[in-house]
């Protein structure tokens, strides 16, 4: 954890059987409002979205942790990304961090319209 996160848990962990973070704001579907929402609540509504997107297979786990290690991609190395995510072998992680379609037409984009450049700058030198 971070310094400025343990900071934050220390300051809330008095209450946490006690508290709850996230609650229904409206009474609908037979809850009140301000009533927490329930321990299945978020997987639920997972399974709803895979349902609506034909993706079968894919439990919350592993698709929380294959979405993480993409959206990291941005900003880390694979192998900065594989120790965050806390994978012990490349055949693990390889199943979360995949090279998408759209990340390889973006390397080539990338070097298609700077290719003439880097060749220019070799030929001076």
């Amino acid at each position: 954890m971070l310094k400025e996160d343990i900071v934050l848990f220390n300051q809330v962990r008095p209450c946490f059987p006690r508290s709850y973070f996230f609650r229904h704001e409206t009474g609908k579907g037979g809850v009140k409002n301000g009533q927490k929402y329930g321990e299945k609540f978020f997987y639920k509504w997972w399974k709803k979205a895979c349902d609506n997107l034909g993706i079968e297979g894919i439990d919350l786990y592993g698709g929380t942790r294959h979405s993480s290690a993409i959206a990291l991609r941005e900003y880390f190395s694979p192998e900065q990304i594989k120790q965050g995510t806390m994978h012990q072998t490349n055949k693990a992680f390889e199943r979360y961090f995949r090279i998408e379609a759209e990340d390889v037409r973006a390397i080539y984009n990338y070097s298609s319209q700077n290719i003439s450049k880097i060749t220019k700058n070799q030929v001076r030198n």
